[in-house]
């Protein structure tokens, strides 16, 4: 998309592009949703009318900015929904196909559009696909390659490629085996005599926007611009399948050939080990796989408490040398007020869309004068104590307090600018489902609650994985099929509900499925035969079930493209136990599992419970703290390795914090301790300090890459007397418990 194309077009891009952006993406998410529905209620005329106005608009705007190739394809999506919404069509499962296409195809384009970039994203198969319905023919978007384009096995054996990737580029590669990502080695032959040989990998790095990421090109930029290689390699994770993939990179012009290889798992780990071959071996192999048209299933979405909000999708972030090597189309310049800010005005609520680094600054800043309004409480207390009855010291404290209200009020108003619907994240998942129940044949509902509930955005950033990673193994694992639900007298359609609703100071997050609950004398079993418990330790049902939360343990008999790989729920712990929460399972056999998950509402700014031990001051968050006692020392027992005392009647497992930490036991012991207990969920726990020094507000400090794995530390913060003490992370010394509770 040159500039010269902007004239010609008579539209000044620099000051309309982000409307139209905004708006387009408005427009297509709408349209996405409305097909779920759509799919769901069949012939709603009021529904296809707004389909057909949320297609219309889209044209209509598109052809204003000039952008023809999105002209075209929502043309013919606006001329089938016509025919649907003049009752000459029926609501069938290819034309919902066809029409989702249509969305993500779109979706792709406007990406290259936002990036002011040619739209090289095509359409032709699509524009066909809807033609060819309009006619009555039967020609639908394909789940297979055509026989041209198949992908054909090899016998010679398949060698890696050593990307030489940094240890970011490593971790973020393990994480992909963890959660059940697709990481493929994409081997690219250019056509021969090819010209702009580096344009060709940033093209093909910018098909995987929104389906991928590309984590590595090789060989470099340099290499493709002088010409010395006529092929390139990609590693990247993608979770579509390997045909579609090829397929979307043939689009590409000048490209003779491409290969996938499914990178093997471990090989990012051994650099050094790895034999380097030539960016494209002679002859390569092709993995053979093979499809067929998945039967006409059911795949519904329901709504219960629907916001007026639409939910927004961030689309993966490329990463690769290739996006940041070569320079991108300057945009038109713009106001710097309309390049950070954007208004969006309708009659029921005035909104201002900010740039997010604009939000975070004023976050940090808000921060940083909370620990400065701590600093001055601490002089004036320090003031006070040498001079009472000066009237300068009396009226510095006076203004203190008053800051301190207005600092509150701040914090406040400023907090909730970070807060986020988890409805955001929801919306992801309805797609997700309807797609996976087409390709394992289930037929399954998805329940959707509380998407209206806020959570700090940067847990939301965050939870989208996790989430997604359960609902893939509630939809794989859980649900059964259609012939096995009838044969045990449920339903034919399986649900999935994920419900968000406000806990306290946490969030609690439900995945439920009604599904054949986890077989838990097959985990047990396996947890013996592994050694990860003894062969007669007693667990009851829950400690059990959160087995399978271990590393590398798997309860599937094979392995799929959905789940079963064994890896993937230790991570989804660890993702939630470094946001400070927890996840817990309940479970009945034939009637269904239950993934409850308990987040805190904020990260940035929290009130804290400051405690010493010995030397040391430590900050533990008030969200968690359930009360303090003081406790006889002679109250307390060891139970199986573990110091207990009794608490109205029930025992209250205790944890030393000098112990923990490996602080200097003091000379004299008292006879009384101060024990503050803590509570995450349903379960409790006491914290054996030396004193409690009182309720203060703290800012999170993250203590950077080198200590951010501390147990039992999630972060650090600045006193008032500019001491730094670190905070408290309760969800992994519950962890520590219950690990010297089974051991």
């Amino acid at each position: 998309m040159s500039q010269d194309n902007d004239k010609n077009q008579g539209v000044d891009l620099g000051e309309f592009l982000e409307f139209y952006l905004l708006d387009s993406q408005e427009q297509i998410e709408k349209l996405g949703a409305g097909l779920l529905q759509l799919e769901k209620e069949g012939g709603n005329i009021g529904l296809i009318n707004d389909l057909f106005r949320s297609a219309h608009s889209l044209k209509g705007a598109s052809g204003t900015m000039g952008f023809t190739p999105i002209v075209a394809l929502t043309h013919a999506a606006e001329d089938l929904l016509d025919r649907l919404r003049q009752g000459k069509m029926d609501v069938s499962l290819e034309v919902i196909d066809v029409l989702l296409a249509v969305t993500d195809r779109v979706k792709a384009m406007l990406e290259q559009v936002e990036k002011r970039q040619e739209i090289t994203v095509g359409s032709e198969d699509l524009v066909a696909s809807m033609k060819a319905l309009l006619t009555g023919e039967v020609l639908v978007v394909e789940e297979h390659l055509s026989p041209s384009n198949e992908i054909e096995e090899i016998k010679d054996d398949f060698v890696p490629l050593d990307f030489a990737l940094n240890p970011e580029e490593r971790a973020q590669v393990k994480d992909a085996y963890s959660l059940g990502h697709g990481v493929y080695q994409v081997d690219i032959t250019l056509e021969p005599n090819t010209l702009m040989k580096a344009v060709r990998a940033v093209m093909a790095t910018q098909r995987f926007e929104g389906i991928g990421t590309v984590v590595k090109l090789l060989p470099s930029i340099e290499d493709l611009e002088a010409g010395k290689v006529d092929s390139f390699s990609l590693l990247v994770l993608c979770d579509e399948p390997m045909n579609e993939i090829r397929r979307e990179l043939l689009e590409i012009s000048e490209l003779k050939d491409v290969v996938l290889h499914p990178y093997p798992e471990g090989t990012e780990f051994d650099e050094e080990e790895l034999p380097k071959p030539p960016a494209s071996p002679e002859k390569p192999i092709r993995e053979s796989e093979s499809f067929s048209p998945a039967r006409e299933t059911q795949h519904n979405v329901i709504e219960e408490k629907k916001t007026d909000s639409e939910a927004n999708q961030t689309p993966h972030a490329l990463k690769g040398a290739a996006a940041e090597s070569l320079p991108t189309p300057q945009a038109p310049s713009r106001a710097p007020e309309a390049a950070n800010a954007n208004v969006e005005v309708n009659t029921q609520v005035h909104t201002i869309r900010v740039d997010t680094a604009r939000m975070d600054n004023l976050i940090n800043l808000v921060g940083e004068m909370v620990i400065t309004r701590t600093r001055l409480v601490q002089i004036g207390l320090d003031l006070k104590a040498q001079y009472q009855m000066d009237s300068m010291v009396n009226s510095l404290n006076e203004a203190n307090v008053y800051l301190g209200r207005l600092m509150n009020d701040l914090q406040e108003s400023v907090m909730r600018l970070r807060m986020v619907a988890i409805g955001t994240v929801f919306s992801r998942f309805p797609r997700l489902v309807r797609d996976l129940a087409k390709k394992t044949g289930k037929e399954i509902t998805l329940v959707l609650k509380g998407e209206d509930t806020e959570l700090d955005k940067t847990v939301v950033e965050v939870i989208g994985d996790p989430l997604m990673h359960l609902i893939r193994n509630s939809v794989d694992h859980g649900i059964e099929s259609p012939e096995v639900r009838r044969a045990m007298g449920k339903p034919e359609e399986g649900t999935v509900t994920l419900d968000a609703y406000h806990e306290g100071n946490h969030i609690a997050i439900l995945i439920t499925d009604d599904g054949a609950g986890l077989d838990l004398d097959k985990i047990r079993k396996i947890a013996v035969e592994k050694g990860l418990i003894g062969e007669r330790e007693d667990l009851s049902e829950r400690e059990i079930a959160n087995l399978i939360f271990l590393p590398g343990f798997s309860t599937a008999d094979k392995v799929t493209d959905i789940s079963g790989r064994g890896v993937g729920m230790d991570v989804v712990k660890k993702a939630l136990n470094n946001l400070g929460g927890m996840v817990d399972i309940t479970t009945r056999q034939g009637k269904g599992t239950t993934f409850t998950i308990r987040l805190p509402l904020t990260l940035a700014i929290i009130q804290a419970l400051l405690v010493e031990v010995g030397d040391e001051i430590y900050a533990v968050p008030l969200s968690s703290v359930l009360e303090t006692l003081l406790v006889d020392r002679s109250d307390i027992k060891t139970v199986g390795g573990l110091p207990m005392v009794q608490l109205r009647g029930n025992t209250l497992p205790l944890i030393s914090l000098q112990e923990k930490f490996g602080l200097p036991v003091p000379e004299t012991l008292s006879d009384e301790i101060f024990v503050v207990v803590v509570g995450f969920g349903d379960k409790a726990l006491g914290l054996i300090v030396d004193e409690l020094r009182g309720q203060q507000e703290v800012v999170i400090k993250s203590l950077g890459d080198f200590l951010s794995n501390l147990p039992g530390i999630a972060g650090a913060t600045i006193l008032g007397d500019g001491k730094v003490t670190l905070i408290l992370d309760i969800g992994s010394l519950m962890q520590d418990v219950l690990a010297i509770r089974k051991s």
